[in-house]
């Protein structure tokens, strides 16, 4: 683009019967100060051009730092992700297997706690059918004892008891009248005598009494025996 002032020292030649100078110089001066503004409008248009020029270059270094940052971001983003979802995956792997160990070995405890339980439960049923069948053989033995056989072992001879218990009150006896003076013997000797025959019959009368009583305390100990060892059966 031209200079204004190259406009302005451009000459023309004259010659015969031209243009007239005076309006083609005005009108070149009109010319040139259109022109000077454009001129100056272009060199403003320029310069503005330039700084614009210079601020888009600088948006495009910061908008590819963005881009670049942005680039970043999503990169290390997606590796955040991926690595939270990796761990995630791990560690909920590693929860169900720690609860499918927990649940199988809960499993095999209460298998065995069952079998444990069963077992005792057998136990106890077992011990219980040995030990009412033990209380009914005892139940039949003592029931197939008759109450003389009872009598035989646990009562000593009745005889032989009214003997004993009759010599050791003859025995008491004579050692009290012992001890009696002699004087009171010879003047009643008659009457000593029938008290001494009198208080036997009567020691002896209480000795059988004694014995009966014996006899049916024993025959109703064993009737409640055998009745406490039905009702323990049962």
């Amino acid at each position: 683009m031209l200079a204004p002032h190259e406009l302005k020292n451009k000459s023309f030649s004259k010659i015969v019967r031209g243009y007239n100078p005076a309006e083609v110089n005005e009108y070149i001066e009109f010319i040139i100060e259109k022109y000077t503004e454009i001129y100056r409008e272009n060199n403003e248009l320029e310069r503005k051009l330039r700084i614009v020029a210079a601020k888009l270059e600088e948006i495009k270094d910061e908008e590819e730092s963005i881009r670049s940052t942005l680039l970043k971001a999503q990169k290390m983003g997606e590796q955040i992700i991926s690595d939270a979802s990796n761990r995630a995956d791990n560690i909920t792997a590693s929860i169900k297997d720690r609860c499918d160990s927990i649940i199988a070995d809960f499993k095999e405890q209460t298998k065995e706690e069952k079998d444990e339980m069963w077992r005792i439960r057998t136990f106890v049923l077992d011990f219980k059918k040995r030990l009412f069948d033990t209380y009914r053989e005892h139940i039949q033995s003592l029931q197939s004892i008759s109450v003389n056989d009872i009598e035989e072992i646990v009562l000593p001879d009745e005889d032989k008891l009214a003997e004993n218990i009759l010599g050791e009150v003859k025995k008491a006896i004579q050692e009290e009248i012992d001890k009696k003076e002699p004087a009171q013997e010879k003047i009643i000797p008659d009457q000593s005598a029938f008290v001494k025959t009198q208080t036997t019959e009567n020691v002896k009368i209480e000795i059988d009494k004694t014995v009966t009583e014996k006899k049916v305390s024993a025959n109703s100990s064993e009737d409640a025996f055998i009745k406490a060892l039905e009702d323990t059966a049962k």
